[in-house]
């Protein structure tokens, strides 16, 4: 224990300090949430890892901020962050109250959290086996994640990639590879009572180069409130259990779901197994869409599979999809239709 909190407590101190820091190679155990403040560059160079402490039970990592006020003009880059979920215990509190406060001490098994960010950076990291999300940004503007590699044991659920909150806008996000157990990038404007901290409007996301061999779903997008809006999901590739893109809306508070320009181009994608009939790109039951654009859609099955690849459910509304160049191939096995709609779609193009 004395090593644990000598290794925690120095880094502390560098962090308190800002400015450039420099983490050389070693494992660092780290047994309460280090904390990092506005004007910090921090590197984890070759070899270096952070690894929770058995029952640590806590965070690796957050903001000084932590949703009180917006930390800005921060960079985190490089390392292994080891969650050690094996021997980390993910609390569960009492929601019977749909208006219970948020606790951010709760230990929801998150791995880095950062909440009230401007001018926030996220790169070369190794993210390595939390107990349920290993990043989530929230209240942010102006941000970047980029190269991040998804190192999982898959023994939890919820074991999520790179998930937004909002509000949040301004965002880049790509480069991220490696099969999660939930979504690989979410972006929730309201999410669960559990985790969702913050919750608002989210636009102007990029999110592109996702690849998975055995994923959840590639990207999710979530209103349930609060308007998305200008999103463009660009070169996502490789197998995935359920969706490769979601179009959702999470019931759990009272508000109509808004979902706007949404460009997404450049999929080759296919599913895992022939487990479930989750479509390729789904539009859930109760969502409102404004304007979605699906381009270069090119999905090729050497499994029998009863998914469709585009699938509008019932009770949802699409004002204007535009379907150009999507394409579906069924190597074995009888082929689905293409595009299953039993909602309404106002205005269909179809090249």
């Amino acid at each position: 224990m004395e090593n644990m909190n000598r290794d925690t407590a120095k880094i502390q101190k560098l962090l308190d300090k800002g400015g450039k820091i420099k983490i050389p190679g070693g494992v660092y155990m780290i047994n309460r949430p280090l904390v990092i403040h506005d004007n910090t560059h921090l590197i984890l160079e070759e070899g270096a890892v952070f690894r929770l402490c058995d029952n640590a039970n806590c965070q690796i990592m957050i903001n000084e901020g932590l949703a009180r006020k917006y930390n800005k003009n921060i960079t985190i880059e490089g390392g292994i962050w080891d969650g050690n979920n094996q021997n980390q215990t993910r609390q569960v509190q009492d929601f019977a109250n749909p208006l219970t406060a948020y606790d951010p001490d709760f230990y929801y098994g998150i791995m880095l959290r950062f909440v009230g960010m401007e001018n926030f950076t996220m790169k070369n990291l190794t993210l390595k086996d939390p107990e349920s999300y290993p990043v989530q940004i929230s209240m942010v503007r102006n941000f970047t994640v980029e190269n991040i590699i998804f190192d999982y044991n898959m023994l939890r659920t919820n074991m999520d990639g790179i998930h937004i909150n909002g509000p949040a806008e301004g965002g880049r996000i790509c480069n991220i590879f490696g099969s999660t157990n939930d979504d690989m990038v979410a972006l929730n404007c309201d999410d669960c009572y559990e985790t969702e901290i913050t919750h608002g409007p989210i636009n102007n996301i990029y999110v592109a180069n996702l690849r998975a061999d055995n994923g959840y779903t590639a990207v999710r997008l979530l209103s349930c409130g609060s308007p998305l809006s200008n999103v463009t999901i660009k070169n996502v590739y490789g197998k995935y259990r359920y969706n490769a893109v979601s179009f959702t809306h999470h019931r759990v508070h009272e508000g109509e779901c808004s979902l706007d320009n949404v460009h997404i181009e450049n999929l080759e994608v296919s599913k895992v197994d022939a487990a479930n009939d989750y479509a390729v790109i789904w539009f859930a039951e109760g969502t409102h869409t404004g304007n979605v654009t699906l381009k270069n859609i090119r999905r090729v099955e050497s499994i029998p599979s009863s998914a469709n690849t585009v699938k509008i459910d019932k009770n949802t509304t699409v004002e204007s999809l535009t379907l150009d160049n999507v394409t579906q191939e069924f190597t074995n096995g009888e082929a689905m239709e293409l595009f299953k709609n039993s909602g309404t779609v106002n205005k269909l193009i179809i090249r």
